[in-house]
C-alpha cells in the first residue's frame, strides 16, 4: 500500500523519539531583491498619484525622494526639490502609495517571496518559534533572505496543556506542539508566570505577544498588563466557538482585558448567536453559526472597541472567502501564478498541490454561507463606521485550506471593501492602521518624511478600484525597487524547525531531510513463507548509511537505488505472528527518525 505525502496517523506515537536538526546558517547567495545593499544616489517616484497610507486626500502629480532606506521628502510637484544626479523613475498615470502590511501571516517555509512579489514588504507573524521568527526577522533585515520585513509574536501564549486535552491527544492541531516541543508555546498561569514569561520574551526581542484559545479573561487581563509594562502590544486569539480548540469566549467577555488587537471574529459566537446554539457548542460541538448571529447585539460591543481603542484584525478571507464575489477571479490570478516562472522552482507540495486550490469555489455558497457573511461583514463596517480601526492579515500559511501567501492579503482588501469599508479605509487597514497596531507606526505605513522607504507603485487607482493592487508595476522595500523575476532564485537559509512544513497538511520539511515512508514491500507475510527475507522501502530522505528500525532492532539497510532501502527481515519475526513497526533512521548528530510503517506476520 502506498501513501501521499501526509501525516501518518502514528506519527504522534513517534514525536517522541524524532530527533530534528536546527540547521545552522550557512553563506548564501541572495537576490538583490531587499534593501541590504543601497543604492548612494537618491531614488525619485515622478508624478504618481500619491495616496500616503495617512487617510489624507490623494496628491496628484507627486514627488517622493528616497534616500537610502528612508523617505527624504513626499509632496506636490514644485513643494520637492528633486536632488541632483537621481535616480528618477517615471509614475505618470500611475499610483504610489506605502507597501503593504499583512498584519497576520504564519510563516513556512519558501512562501517569504511570495509575500514579497505581491506587494507586502512588512508582514506579522502570528505564532511560531520565537528563536527561528527572531533569526528570520535578522536576516531579511539583513538583506540575506528574500521577503517582507518581519514582526513576530513568537510563541502563543497559553495555560499549560493537561492530560487528555485534545490538543495533547492530537485529536486538532495538537501535533505541532508535539513536532516543535514547546517552542511554539509560552506557558502562563498566573500573575507571577505572566510577568516573568513576558519579560523572557522581551528579552528575546518579539515585537509583541499573542493570547491564544486556551487563556480564560481574567488571566487575559494579567498577562495583557504585563506585556503592556514591557512595551508590547497584544493581539488575542482568544476562542475558535469551539471548546474543542480552546475555552468558549465571547467579544463581551474580553472587553476590559487590555488587548490591543481582537483577532478574528469568533467571539462574536458567543456574545450574540441564539442560546440554543451556545449550549451544543459550549457541550463541544462543532456549529456553524454565523448566519444566526444577532446583529442588534453589536452596538455596546462596537462602542467598547471604539473606546477601548481596540483594533480589529477579522480575517474575513480565512473564514468568508467561499461567500466572496470575488473569489473566482482571485481564482484565475491563483493559477495562473502558481504556474508561472515565479515559483517554478518552488516543490510541487506547496505550490501544485497545497496552494491550486486556495481560491477555488467549491460549489455555490449556500444561502447560509452568504448570510453569515453579510452578518459578520457587519460588525466590520459598524466598528469603522463609529471610528474603529480594522488590520488586513489573512491567517496565510499555516492550515490545510491555506490561501496563497501575498496574493490573499489583496482578495482580503477586496472584502473588507465588499462589506463596506471605503476604498481609503481599506488602503489604511493594509498599511498605517496595521503599523499603529504594531507599535511601529513611527516607522513605517505612511509615505512620510522619515519612514522607512517601502513603497508600491500600481498601474491603477485603487481608490476607483481595489483590484488594482494586484495590477504591480514596481515594488520598492527599504529604498531598492525589487526584482520581482528575480525571486523566482531565491534560496532559504534557515529552513523552520519541525519535521513537517506545516502540522495540518502534514507535507513533509524537505529542508530538513527527515526520511520519509512512502510504502513497504511486502507488508503482509506468513510464517510459512520461509522464502519472503527482504523487506524493500520505497520514500524520501534516505541516507546512505541509513538505520532501519525493526520491531525495536536496528537493522543496517542497502541501498536499492534512488528512495529505496532493502532490510533482511529477521529469522525470529518469520516465526511469530504478530504487527511489527518499522523506522528509517538517520545516524549522526543530524538524526531524524522517518514516519512508521508495519509488517504484518500471520500464520
Amino acid at each position: 500500500m502506498k501513501i501521499e505525502r501526509r501525516v501518518p496517523k502514528n506519527v504522534l506515537s513517534m514525536a517522541g523519539a524524532m530527533l530534528v536538526a536546527l540547521c545552522t546558517i550557512a553563506q548564501a547567495q541572495t537576490p538583490s531583491t531587499t534593501g541590504g545593499e543601497q543604492n548612494s544616489r537618491a531614488l525619485v517616484l515622478r508624478g504618481g498619484l500619491l495616496i500616503d497610507g495617512t487617510g489624507r486626500a490623494p496628491v496628484a502629480n507627486s514627488i517622493v525622494v528616497i534616500s537610502g532606506d528612508k523617505i527624504q521628502a513626499a509632496g506636490p510637484e514644485g513643494s520637492v526639490t528633486v536632488p541632483a544626479n537621481a535616480t528618477v523613475i517615471d509614475a505618470g498615470g500611475k499610483t504610489v502609495m506605502p507597501g503593504l502590511i499583512d498584519s497576520h501571516v504564519h510563516l513556512r517555509n519558501y512562501i517569504a517571496p511570495m509575500y514579497l512579489y505581491w506587494g507586502i514588504t512588512t508582514m506579522g507573524d502570528m505564532g511560531n518559534p520565537a528563536g527561528w521568527t527572531l533569526a528570520y526577522r535578522d536576516a531579511i533585515a539583513k538583506g540575506r533572505i528574500a521577503g517582507p520585513y518581519l514582526m513576530t509574536v513568537g510563541g502563543k501564549f497559553d495555560p499549560p496543556l493537561k492530560p487528555g486535552d485534545p490538543m495533547v491527544t492530537g485529536e486538532l492541531n495538537g501535533l505541532q506542539t508535539f513536532l516543535l516541543g514547546n517552542s511554539a508555546r509560552v506557558y502562563v498561569t498566573d500573575e507571577e508566570s505572566a510577568n516573568r514569561a513576558v519579560a523572557a520574551v522581551k528579552k528575546q526581542g518579539v515585537d509583541a505577544i499573542k493570547l491564544y484559545t486556551r487563556m480564560d479573561p481574567a488571566l487575559m487581563k494579567i498577562t495583557a498588563a504585563a506585556a503592556h509594562r514591557n512595551g508590547l502590544p497584544v493581539f488575542a486569539h482568544y476562542t475558535s466557538a469551539s471548546t474543542r480548540q480552546g475555552l468558549f469566549t465571547g467579544t463581551d467577555e474580553i472587553l476590559d482585558t487590555g488587548i490591543d488587537v481582537h483577532v478574528h471574529l469568533f467571539g462574536l459566537v458567543k456574545a450574540t448567536a441564539p442560546q440554543q446554539i451556545r449550549d451544543r457548542i459550549a457541550k463541544g460541538e462543532n456549529v456553524q453559526a454565523w448566519h444566526l448571529l444577532d446583529t442588534g447585539k453589536y452596538p455596546p460591543l462596537v462602542q467598547k472597541m471604539v473606546a477601548t481603542k481596540m483594533f480589529l484584525n477579522p480575517t474575513l478571507g480565512s473564514q468568508f472567502r467561499g461567500a466572496s464575489k470575488y473569489l473566482a477571479e482571485y481564482d484565475r490570478l491563483n493559477e495562473s501564478f502558481l504556474r508561472g516562472p515565479i515559483v517554478a522552482n518552488y516543490p510541487e507540495s506547496i505550490t501544485r498541490e497545497r496552494f491550486i486550490n486556495g481560491f477555488r469555489q467549491q460549489g455555490q455558497p449556500s444561502a447560509e454561507a452568504l448570510e453569515g457573511y453579510r452578518r459578520a461583514g457587519l460588525f466590520v463596517k459598524q466598528l469603522v463606521d463609529a471610528g474603529g480601526k480594522v488590520i488586513a492579515g489573512d491567517d496565510t500559511g499555516a492550515g490545510g485550506g491555506s490561501a496563497t501567501p501575498g496574493l490573499a492579503i489583496h482578495l482580503e482588501m477586496r472584502m473588507l471593501g465588499e462589506v463596506g469599508m471605503t476604498p481609503m479605509q481599506v488602503i489604511q487597514s493594509a498599511t498605517s492602521w496595521g503599523a499603529e497596531a504594531w507599535g511601529r507606526s513611527k516607522e513605517v505605513g505612511t509615505v512620510e518624511a522619515g519612514k522607512r522607504a517601502d513603497l508600491l507603485v500600481l498601474n491603477r487607482n485603487p481608490l476607483d478600484d481595489l483590484s488594482a493592487t494586484t495590477d504591480i508595476f514596481r515594488v520598492i522595500q527599504g529604498g531598492a525597487v525589487v526584482d520581482r523575476d528575480a525571486l523566482a532564485n531565491w534560496r532559504d537559509i534557515l529552513p523552520r524547525p519541525g519535521a513537517m512544513i506545516d502540522p495540518l497538511p502534514g507535507y513533509p520539511n524537505p529542508m530538513l531531510h527527515v526520511p520519509f515512508i512512502q510504502e513497504i514491500s511486502p507488508e503482509w507475510v506468513t510464517t510459512k513463507q520461509k522464502s519472503a527475507t527482504e523487506l524493500t522501502i520505497t520514500g524520501e530522505n534516505f541516507p546512505k548509511d541509513a538505520l532501519v528500525l525493526l520491531n525495536d532492532r536496528l537493522v543496517p539497510a542497502k541501498s536499492g537505488g534512488e528512495g529505496e532501502l532493502r532490510v533482511p527481515i529477521p529469522a525470529a519475526l518469520l516465526k511469530k505472528p504478530g504487527t511489527y513497526p518499522v523506522a528509517v533512521v538517520q545516524t549522526g548528530s543530524a538524526g531524524a527518525v522517518s514516519n512508521t510503517f508495519y509488517l504484518i506476520v500471520s500464520d
